[in-house]
């Protein structure tokens, strides 16, 4: 039986083999969700016959225009994705302000359990100390959501590149 994180993590071992691209991104100061959303739809259609493609980026009754609505074992799941490159403002203003995730979090806590978001920051390494954690806290309590799963890789160059799933 699928569930997001066994989706989350098979994303996550996809977007990995593609982890050059990333110090790419981070070098020319650009953006890359365009492209990443590219990678996870040709992952999705090329390797996981358990998931089919609904939609991309068009209306979808009741939850706006998401960036991937999948139908899988007769259920619509709702995937956002979010990426971010940290080294141009703080994780802070990516989480909370007008033009980061805010938006997508405010949906995430009206809607119902299968929506999902999926963030990659780059380059960004959560550290225990207490920014990353109050960060991630404040956020939790503040839309009634939470980091399901989050994994780390390394690009070529050393950069820490970090993808979360965010639910509830």
């Amino acid at each position: 039986m699928s569930n997001i994180k066994s989706l989350f993590s098979k994303i996550y071992e996809y977007i990995e083999t593609k982890k050059e691209y990333f110090d790419i991104f981070i070098d020319l100061d650009t953006r890359y969700e365009g492209w990443l959303e590219a990678e996870i739809l040709k992952n999705i259609s090329s390797n996981l016959p358990e998931f089919s493609i609904n939609s991309t980026k068009k209306k979808c009754e009741g939850y706006g225009r998401p960036d991937i609505v999948l139908e899988v074992q007769g259920e619509t799941w709702i995937i956002e994705l979010k990426a971010f490159l940290i080294n141009r403002r703080s994780l802070k203003f990516y989480l909370e302000k007008k033009g980061g995730a805010k938006k997508d979090f405010k949906r995430l806590e009206k809607l119902n359990d299968n929506f999902w978001i999926i963030m990659c920051l780059a380059p960004y390494k959560p550290s225990k100390d207490g920014n990353y954690v109050n960060i991630i806290d404040q956020v939790s309590k503040k839309y009634d959501i939470k980091i399901l799963k989050e994994l780390i890789f390394y690009t070529p160059k050393k950069r820490p590149i970090t993808l979360t799933l965010w639910g509830k």
